[in-house]
């Protein structure tokens, strides 16, 4: 007859198990910070995060935040008027470009319909070649998203991101900074796809490839 610790143990294990399988099969929820012209947010923006949504968004397990906001940025009051006045890691033209990816959000609140175009934005050397090549469809004004960006709306927007950043991702000191369920996994970086289906979409999606074992 097994012990009362062995019994005890292996109740420990199956009620430990159900849960991780509860937890892996429920909605995936990814926030993610980034900066518009960081080379890193860029590479995997366009080849992780897309390549991976286009594959499992249709399994409707997956939420996705982004915030356009990175480390060494700042915003403070503006001393003569009700604005903000902003510095960037990698200078000014990457606050615009910032702003501009926030204003995408603000008028499309669907990541399903924002993150095409922020990913579109993402990289661009300045706003004129952003818009020129990201706002070609009917979904949204291209004059109206550039005024937005280029205005005190457009860096209180940009601004605010920095609330969301002390509350959601304290510690980040690297961007893209990527949490999955309220946990930053550095894995997420290197492989999102892969990472995904190893450890949080179960039942795992004919879509997905082998499986690796972290």
């Amino acid at each position: 007859m097994p012990s009362c610790s062995l019994i005890f143990s292996l109740l420990f294990f199956v009620l430990q198990t159900a849960t991780s399988l509860q937890d892996e099969g429920g909605m995936v929820n990814i926030v993610a910070f980034g900066e518009a012209r960081c080379s890193d947010t860029s590479y995997w923006m366009k080849w992780h995060w897309l390549p991976m949504w286009r594959m499992l968004g249709s399994t409707g397990r997956i939420n996705f935040e982004y915030h356009p906001f990175g480390i060494k940025t700042t915003c403070v009051d503006a001393e003569d008027s009700d604005d903000v006045v902003c510095d960037c890691h990698h200078g000014a033209k990457e606050c615009v470009l910032n702003q501009l990816q926030n204003c995408v959000i603000e008028a499309l609140p669907n990541f399903e319909q924002y993150m095409e175009i922020v990913t579109c934005i993402q990289g661009k050397s300045n706003i004129t070649v952003a818009a020129d090549a990201c706002f070609n469809e009917p979904t949204l004004d291209r004059h109206k998203m550039v005024e937005c960006a280029e205005s005190r709306h457009g860096r209180k927007l940009f601004s605010s991101q920095e609330e969301h950043a002390a509350k959601l991702a304290p510690d980040m000191d690297w961007v893209p900074w990527i949490l999955i369920n309220g946990k930053r996994y550095k894995q997420a970086e290197d492989d999102l796809w892969q990472f995904l289906c190893d450890r949080f979409i179960f039942p795992r999606p004919i879509h997905c490839p082998k499986k690796i074992v972290y």
